[in-house]
């Protein structure tokens, strides 16, 4: 009889393979798939599951067809599902269920801000669009973001990912960037937001911006050469940047890494790459990065070096696109 772990693990990885982006890998597993069910056919309501879960995946894939019932039902299921999914993750990975998958999968890679955004990119994908005011943007990889504009004021509510901005002039109309955690009201024209977990932080690479926290009553002034960065407790010490630098790391996918959390850098190195991390944040909180990494390297070639500087991390390769990374036992 077939471990259940096991089988867990073999249904996940084939929910995987048969929603990848890429049609032809997708086609392919498609045929796998089929040979596999005719030699298990004692698993014939799990591949009824599948089959539905792939269905569902398939509306959330069409995004501008995208039918907002189906992805209130899917955030919904996912807000039900939270403490079964806290549950089962602390029993171990591979005992997490068909609603367990779900949820990590809809929740972090399918979530409904995005799908529902005014702009967006893909995995992988910078793009740069020009505002109706006239303000000039670039979106990093599967970043997006919602336009409040009207006769009094333009906001830009980063939805996720970073945003680059090069702000129009307009006396009568404030320019505004809302993270999570803060509002970024331009002074100036150039700088860097980047959202991330639990904290968002702005580069500014030109003039000024007057940051308010969201969470706490407190503003802040940022130049030309300065970041910083907000949180739930408002914004920490301002910190010099190399303005040449920071471009330049933009502009050719480089995260300077200033004592990153992991998990942030997990989320960063997801939207570059068609991989899946399967982690709990509050265990690789506390691990730290710091230095120049390649987005766009092979994500192998950037755990190993995260390994070497923390040898305690067990990273474990399921198939090609499913990295599980947790504390040695």
């Amino acid at each position: 009889m077939t471990d259940p772990k096991k089988l867990q693990k073999e249904l996940s990885l084939w929910i995987i393979r048969l929603n990848t982006d890429d049609p032809i890998e997708r086609s392919q597993a498609q045929v796998e798939f089929e040979h596999w069910q005719r030699q298990h056919p004692e698993y014939h309501d799990q591949f009824d599951k599948i089959s539905r879960f792939s269905d569902e995946l398939k509306q959330l894939q069409e995004t501008h067809r995208i039918h907002s019932q189906t992805l209130q039902k899917s955030l919904k299921h996912t807000q039900q599902s939270q403490q079964q999914l806290k549950k089962a993750f602390g029993r171990g990975i591979l005992g997490i269920g068909f609603i367990g998958l779900f949820s990590i999968l809809t929740y972090h890679y399918f979530p409904y801000a995005y799908y529902t955004a005014d702009y967006k990119t893909a995995t992988g994908s910078m793009q740069s669009f020009v505002l109706k005011d006239g303000s000039k943007i670039t979106l990093g990889a599967k970043s997006a973001i919602k336009l409040h504009f009207n006769s009094q004021i333009r906001q830009v509510e980063l939805v996720q990912g970073e945003i680059y901005v090069d702000v129009a002039k307009d006396k009568h109309r404030p320019f505004i960037v809302q993270s999570k955690q803060a509002d970024y009201k331009a002074l100036g024209t150039r700088f860097i937001v980047h959202q991330n977990r639990e904290n968002s932080s702005i580069s500014m690479l030109h003039s000024s911006v007057e940051a308010s926290a969201k969470q706490v009553n407190q503003r802040q002034r940022v130049h030309a050469g300065e970041k910083v960065q907000a949180d739930a407790h408002g914004f920490g010490p301002i910190q010099p940047i190399a303005i040449q630098s920071t471009e330049f790391a933009w502009q050719h996918n480089q995260i300077l890494a200033d004592n990153l959390a992991l998990p942030d850098l997990l989320e960063r190195l997801n939207r570059q790459h068609n991989v899946y991390f399967i982690y709990r944040a509050s265990v690789l909180e506390s691990f730290k990065v710091n230095g120049v990494i390649d987005a766009q390297q092979d994500v192998e070639q950037t755990l190993n070096l995260i390994k070497a500087q923390y040898p305690q991390l067990n990273i474990q390769k399921i198939g090609s696109h499913v990295f599980i990374i947790q504390l040695e036992s």
